[in-house]
């Protein structure tokens, strides 16, 4: 008997439950070749999560708020509340992921995403102002505090919650709440230039973005399904197999932070080497990963290194306009065998790095799936886009929360990671956060590793092209 086709097609769709309609289009469409990039979806209903947000959905039912990142910005000038209401809901009816419920589905194969059609603006409003200063600066603290950790509900798509806090008539602190599963570093700035041009021009001017998020999951689901995606995963895991995999903490997992700043001492050889790398066409992040790569294998006292670096996972034009945990992490294998001089390990580190970019669409909980996680250390100098968030008659600035948990995000094994060291550059200096496990470093261990960058870019200023840089 023929397979149906056609309208035989939908007819056979729409007769089964809701829950089994997406995955019957996936096994249907198995059996064309997949596109090495996303492209949008053929009709509607659930799809199958992520790796990464069925983890989180698991993490966030032992430890509510635990997958909770938290934004600000500060609006001064004279803020027109209905607008302002309007074009918050015209962002939430943009974009998919802000209007999704993750949940298990009824059949037990794996959480899906349902897309509720109407956006739900939650929105809680603090008047401050007739506070003192300091009351004002406290309640402001308080308020960042508790939206950072936030207990938020994956399945009920509650996955965003903003507070407007009135310091005074033309002074307001926007707070969003948002979960990790559904909201990257990335969709920050995505989120605030929309809202911006919904404030601007009316939220019917948002339309819907090229890709949304449930495009993008829906594709990489087939696509680590089809021969492509199950090639590629079996080399990178046939790579990862010849490293020592990391171990976990015999206790465990327990959060802990430091604030970095490198190079605002005086005499920092961190400029000199940022240089140096510049005209070896390196990036800052190569040569900061060449000094790092260094350290650790002194550390561990091997000849190559691993380290975690996370990605956008953007890889494809159209989903850089939408909002969506596409992060990923990309192992980065430096050879430093040899005793190469600095400036060659810059050039094997570029090349590293640009071989592990080339395979950012492997997520990593699939890529590091049975304990496969080949790096302790995660390092990460962020160039998020500048975004433009401008209103009229209203000066924006963004306000620092409390620092992100980004181990839980960037680590399947939070217990096998060491440290994560976040970075930013901004006029001129470079500083973030270091996250770590407390129960594998002490914050002297993680701080040993930063100034050993600096020590070992002061040597490589000194001789770039003396051999024996790792000694």
């Amino acid at each position: 008997m023929a397979a149906p086709t056609g309208a035989g097609v939908d007819r056979a769709l729409a007769a089964l439950p809701e829950a089994k309609r997406e995955l019957a289009r996936m096994l249907l469409s198995a059996r064309q070749p997949v596109p090495a990039r996303p492209a949008p979806r053929s009709g509607a209903g659930p799809v199958p999560a992520t790796a990464l947000q069925a983890r989180l959905l698991h993490g966030e039912r032992r430890q509510p708020g635990a997958g909770t990142g938290s934004h600000a910005v500060r609006l001064t000038g004279r803020l027109d509340h209905g607008r302002l209401r309007e074009a918050l809901t015209g962002v939430l009816a943009r974009h998919e992921a802000l209007r999704t419920r993750i949940d298990d589905a009824p059949d037990g194969t794996g959480p899906l995403l349902t897309v509720d059609d109407a956006p739900c603006l939650r929105l809680t409003r603090a008047d401050l102002s007739d506070h003192s200063a300091q009351a004002r600066r406290d309640a402001v603290r308080r308020h960042l505090g508790e939206s950072a950790g936030t207990p938020l509900s994956l399945e009920g798509g509650r996955t965003s919650w903003f507070r407007l806090l009135t310091l005074a008539p033309d002074e307001h602190v926007l707070v969003l709440a948002s979960h990790l599963a559904v909201f990257d570093g990335w969709s920050s700035g995505v989120f605030l230039t929309d809202l911006a041009a919904g404030y601007l021009h009316g939220p019917e001017s948002l339309a819907p973005p090229e890709l949304q998020f449930t495009d993008y999951a829906a594709w990489q689901r087939r696509w680590l399904a089809a021969p492509d995606g199950q090639a590629e995963l079996a080399r990178r895991r046939v790579g990862s197999a010849r490293r020592r995999m990391a171990a976990p903490a015999p206790g465990g997992f327990e959060r802990g932070h430091l604030p970095v700043r490198l190079g605002h001492e005086p005499g920092s050889a961190l400029k000199a080497g940022l240089a140096l790398g510049a005209t070896q066409g390196a990036t800052p992040f190569m040569t900061l990963l060449a000094a790092l790569a260094v350290v650790l294998a002194r550390r561990d006292g091997r000849t190559d290194t691993v380290v975690g670096t996370p990605s956008a996972g953007r890889f494809a034009t159209p989903l850089e306009g939408a909002v969506g945990q596409f992060t990923t992490v990309v192992p980065v294998e430096v050879d430093l065998s040899g005793k190469p001089s600095f400036t060659e390990l810059l050039h094997r580190t570029r090349a590293a790095v640009a071989d592990a970019l080339s395979h950012q669409r492997l997520p990593v909980d699939e890529l590091c799936a049975g304990g496969r996680q080949p790096y302790s250390v995660l390092f990460a100098l962020h160039n998020y886009p500048a975004v433009p968030f401008a209103l009229p008659g209203i000066e924006v600035s963004q306000l620092p929360g409390p620092p992100a948990r980004h181990l839980q995000l960037y680590s399947p094994d939070p217990a096998r990671t060491f440290a994560c060291v976040g970075l930013v550059e901004r006029d001129g200096e470079i500083g973030g956060t270091a996250e770590f496990n407390h129960r594998a470093a002490a914050p002297e261990d993680v701080t040993a590793l930063l100034t050993g960058v600096e020590d070992v870019l002061r040597r490589a200023v000194a001789s770039p092209a003396a051999p024996g840089i790792t000694r």
